[in-house]
């Protein structure tokens, strides 16, 4: 049995709003270069620029940056095929010939404990340059690990009746890619039954490409669920804090809202068979379900932010109105005493001292009365 595998890795860095454009892919290709001397590049330019059938589009770069992809032989673990993406979510595959499922297990078992050293070493220097560079933002510790194999989606080219698994035979969504050909797309299968060899390369772009749309969109669900969290195990106590917070949620609705632009204006690149396979993910993960997911998230993150806001600026008219009652009562007392003066004589032997007596009960009312306010105030200003 035949099978492409295909397994997606993160880089330390995504793009950031203020980075969209080639240079960015100009800069990846050199730090791969850096990191993988043996990295054979491949030149993924069509041969006529009016030539649209390419089996790697280069329309889809325009925001992005071009892509850096090639080959390289990694010792045991043979030669593989490596796309390296300006967005931070690369991607490698090879072709493997197994006797049936269990061989085919057995073998990305080996290759996990063989590439992932590899991996690591790779996605550390380039990331390294490219953060360095600040052309990018670095990805930050709430997404998926990094510098790993996230898992294989296998590819099986005519797989034999009783060696296809459920995922795709059972629960796939099956789609006609060529004149007598179909696939079947499943979670971590794709079965490929009668495809002509020449359309391989299009069905896995498409593989790849619905890859990277759902590890962005699961990156998008873990960035604000994460800050939703730390919003909930946070107390501010002055506005800037919140507007501070506020800011940096719009930056990252912002970042997340223009990754969603550049893999769309990608997807309108796609070759036909690709656009088949990446709508047959689309359909099998419920990407629209995810998405609508991410846009309730992100609404209600700001929602919470302006609550808390709206709280914070009433807690401060509280304290305000407090100490205006302590300012006014003050000043009656005040009054108390310019009162005295004017009753009583300074040649009044008894007057001096009951001045003093009555400052002195004025001192102690208003000390009273400031600490009674503000403890009262802050009681009531405790969070619940």
């Amino acid at each position: 049995m035949q099978a492409v595998l295909v397994a997606p890795f993160l880089m330390r860095f995504r793009l950031g709003a203020r980075t969209f454009g080639g240079e960015v892919g100009t800069r990846l290709r050199a730090a791969v270069r850096e990191a993988l001397p043996d990295f054979d590049v491949q030149d993924t330019e069509p041969d006529s620029p009016m030539l649209f059938d390419y089996h790697v589009s280069t329309g889809g770069s325009r925001l992005s940056g071009e892509k850096t992809v090639g080959t390289v032989t990694i010792g045991n673990a043979g030669e593989w095929w490596i796309r390296f993406d300006p967005s931070g979510m690369c991607s490698m595959m090879r072709t493997v010939d197994v006797d049936n499922r269990d061989g085919l297990h057995q073998r990305e078992r080996e290759l996990v404990t063989l590439l992932n050293p590899h991996v690591r070493r790779w996605v550390d220097a380039i990331s390294a340059t490219m953060l360095s560079s600040g052309l990018v933002d670095a990805a930050g510790p709430d997404t998926m690990e990094q510098g790993m194999l996230l898992w294989w989606h296998r590819v099986l080219i005519n797989p034999p009746q009783d060696e296809e698994p459920a995922a795709t035979r059972t629960y796939g969504v099956q789609k006609k890619i060529h004149d007598n050909a179909w696939l079947r797309f499943g979670d971590g299968f794709t079965s490929l039954i009668n495809l002509p060899p020449h359309r391989l390369g299009d069905v896995l772009i498409g593989v790849i490409t619905a890859t990277d749309d759902w590890i962005a969109v699961d990156e998008a669900n873990r960035l604000i669920s994460a800050r939703l969290r730390r919003l909930d195990a946070t107390r501010w106590h002055e506005v800037e804090d919140v507007d501070n917070e506020f800011q940096a949620s719009l930056k990252l609705g912002k970042d997340l809202a223009l990754r969603d632009m550049v893999r769309l204006e990608e997807s309108r690149y796609l070759v036909n068979a690709s656009g088949v396979v990446r709508a047959a993910a689309e359909e099998c993960w419920k990407m629209d379900r995810e998405r609508a997911a991410v846009e309730t998230q992100l609404q209600t993150l700001r929602d919470s932010l302006d609550v808390h806001r709206t709280i914070i600026q009433g807690q401060r008219d509280e304290r305000r109105n407090d100490m205006l009652t302590v300012v006014t009562l003050a000043a009656l007392f005040q009054a108390v005493l310019v009162w005295y003066d004017f009753a009583h004589e300074s040649d009044n032997a008894l007057g001096p001292a009951l001045r003093l007596t009555v400052a002195g009960i004025t001192l102690v009312l208003t000390g009273i009365f400031v600490t009674t306010t503000l403890i009262g105030g802050r009681r009531r200003r405790r969070p619940r």
